[in-house]
């Protein structure tokens, strides 16, 4: 059985190819540290001039060797760990507001594209619209969309969770907005 496609961009590979580059350059700056090297090969004059000894030779380029790889595979650690925190922050944040927050159908406004371009087309965003009853207008944006929703969406309309105590903090449900009943899988 197929599985069923998200409409939201998944961007957590780029956390994962981050780690993964900075875990390669570590290894090789580790790898580098415990590569014996042998002192007989090193000649401690070279035509009657006296050479630095050839411990203090290996030591010195095993730390530069450990600075060139070691501080880029730190950042790129970092970087990887940062990126893979938010998602993982967002994803959480919209499990919770799932089963905690208030469900509102917003009515779409719009479509319109992202600066974000991934395969030659550029990404998509939904705003929408609710009017509370108070009469208070509320915009929605929703994350970055692989492709356009509006097709499968019922009367134009998507799911919005908000938080009670604060309406700053939402998320749209796209995914669960399509059609009751139906599915969208992509092949």
């Amino acid at each position: 059985m197929p599985k069923q496609k998200s409409f939201l961009m998944s961007f957590s590979w780029v956390a994962v190819m981050l780690m993964g580059m900075g875990l390669l350059f570590l290894s090789l700056a580790v790898v580098m540290q415990l590569v014996p090297i042998s002192f007989e090969d090193i000649s401690t004059t070279a035509n009657g001039v006296p050479q630095p000894t050839a411990a203090n030779s290996v030591s010195a380029f095993r730390l530069a060797f450990l600075l060139a790889f070691g501080i880029p595979s730190l950042m790129l650690l970092s970087a990887g760990g940062i990126v893979g925190g938010c998602i993982a922050a967002r994803k959480k944040r919209a499990k919770w507001l799932k089963t905690e927050g208030r469900c509102v159908s917003a009515q779409i406004t719009e479509c319109t594209p992202t600066n974000i371009r991934v395969n030659y087309r550029y990404l998509m965003r939904l705003k929408c619209a609710y009017t509370a009853p108070g009469g208070i207008t509320y915009i929605f944006k929703s994350g970055t969309l692989r492709m356009d929703p509006m097709p499968y969406l019922t009367q134009g309309e998507v799911k919005v969770y908000y938080d009670r105590d604060n309406i700053k903090r939402y998320f749209v449900d796209v995914d669960g907005s399509v059609g009751v009943g139906s599915r969208v899988i992509e092949l």
